[in-house]
């Protein structure tokens, strides 16, 4: 184990204090939220249900919130929306109001209103004149609770579905990696990650990377999240059957080149992909797991044989996001004793060369508007990629351990995720303490 994963154990009580009062933060502006909740209920007396639906939408894009919740009590619904991961109240509805919500909802998004016992699951689009006449679709799910029904509405914006492949967040050693396996005409590139972890964006990168006139690109998704121009996209339908098996037994007739499955679920599409992988396709796709080098021994639980994954493989991608420092009111403050051991025991760990502690600098935010005094604009994704060399591969078909394969990784310039959070907490993008919070 590092050495500075110990020193981590040790860092001091204001710290310790600093992780607590930043994950528990949630004093955004006030001022926005009463706006928010007056032009809601007034536009619901008014029984303009439409309306409200599409003020809360505007307003979760304006602050920059993925998903809207609707949380049901015994007496009241409290609204909250997910901003930069970290949940927010914005105001409370009374249970009258939330019906009329609730009702247009579950209308919007095609689903049952007579069923109230059963999760449903839908989606709509909303016209977004504030962003350009764009689309926004919007992913509603429903789940019975002992008072009523809670909803979430994920909000997709197709204009920050793709970013540049610049964008990532790749430093220059793992943009290196991930380039070559794309480069590549056959293998299998996951990337792995618990929820709310970016690989949406990650992964349609990429695909629109790859995607030119000359190859053919198909993916199976579940749901398809944003149309990509170019490429053949299905999704999967469990009603009708047309689940991950068949399809991807029916696409590998279709002559494809590269193939994208939204997720590994169990052994058979795991099969099935790296079949593919091993038949001359590059396929990409994502698993539930925790870190790059934990994913083999997911794989191996789910009965594949070690030798296959060995041969299979290629690149392993596993990413967090974290939030980003506030670029408009970041100051540099006091570096603590054991922020600096563990920056410098963490670069002789990645073998980099220390920089004296008097040219070491980090940086906090003091509230502002602009982050609506939350420290914190927006998220950057961190990673931990390994690329699989033929001594790893050598060391997979002798069923090596996870320590024996990250020691091995270390020579090809593996750099763990906690790592590569607090290298970029020195380049000043997040901050020491939300790169711990998270991973």
């Amino acid at each position: 184990m590092p050495i500075w994963k110990d020193i981590k154990v040790k860092i001091n009580e204001k710290l310790k204090e600093k992780i607590l009062e930043s994950e528990q933060q949630k004093s955004f502006s006030s001022d926005k939220f009463e706006k928010i909740e007056k032009q809601v209920k007034d536009s619901l007396k008014r029984r303009e249900t439409d309306t409200a639906l599409y003020d809360l939408s505007i307003w979760a894009l304006v602050l920059g919130a993925s998903d809207i919740h609707y949380e049901i009590f015994e007496n009241e619904v409290e609204v909250r929306f997910r901003i930069d991961w970290i949940l927010v109240n914005v105001f409370k509805l009374e249970l009258n109001q939330y019906k009329l919500i609730l009702e247009r909802l579950k209308y919007s998004a095609n689903l049952k209103l007579n069923i109230t016992n059963v999760p449903q699951d839908g989606k709509y689009e909303l016209n977004v004149a504030e962003n350009n006449n764009s689309k926004l679709d919007v992913r509603v799910s429903t789940l019975p609770t002992k008072y009523w029904e809670n909803v979430v509405c994920r909000l997709l914006d197709a204009s920050k579905a793709i970013v540049s492949f610049e964008d990532l967040w790749f430093f220059w050693t793992t943009k290196r990696m991930v380039e070559k396996a794309i480069s590549k005409k056959n293998g299998l590139i996951l990337v792995t990650w618990p929820t709310w972890s970016g690989k949406t964006t990650t992964l349609y990168t990429m695909i629109s990377k790859l995607n030119t006139p000359d190859k053919k690109i198909i993916t199976l998704e579940d749901p398809i999240e944003y149309e990509l121009p170019g490429i053949i996209q299905a999704e999967v339908d469990d009603k009708v059957w047309f689940t991950y098996e068949t399809w991807l037994k029916a696409l590998l007739r279709q002559d494809p080149d590269i193939i994208m499955v939204w997720e590994i679920r169990d052994k058979v599409t795991l099969d099935t992909a790296t079949s593919a992988s091993l038949t001359g396709h590059l396929v990409l796709s994502t698993l539930h797991t925790k870190s790059a080098a934990d994913t083999l021994d997911r794989i191996i639980n789910m009965w594949l044989k070690p030798y296959i994954i060995a041969s299979a493989i290629d690149t392993i991608i596993a990413q967090r996001l974290v939030r980003k420092i506030c670029p408009y009111c970041k100051v540099e403050r006091e570096k603590t004793p054991w922020e600096i051991a563990l920056i410098k025991n963490m670069m002789e760990d990645i073998g980099m060369k220390w920089m004296p502690a008097d040219k070491l600098k980090l940086y906090e935010s003091k509230w502002c508007s602009k982050c609506n005094y939350s420290w914190y604009k927006w998220r950057i994704w961190i990673f931990e990629i390994i690329s699989l060399t033929e001594n790893l591969r050598d060391l997979i078909r002798e069923w090596a351990t996870v320590d024996e394969i990250i020691k091995s990784a270390r020579w090809k310039d593996l750099i763990l995720m906690q790592e590569d959070g607090i290298l970029k907490a020195i380049k000043w993008y997040t901050t020491i303490e939300e790169v711990l919070r998270v991973t």
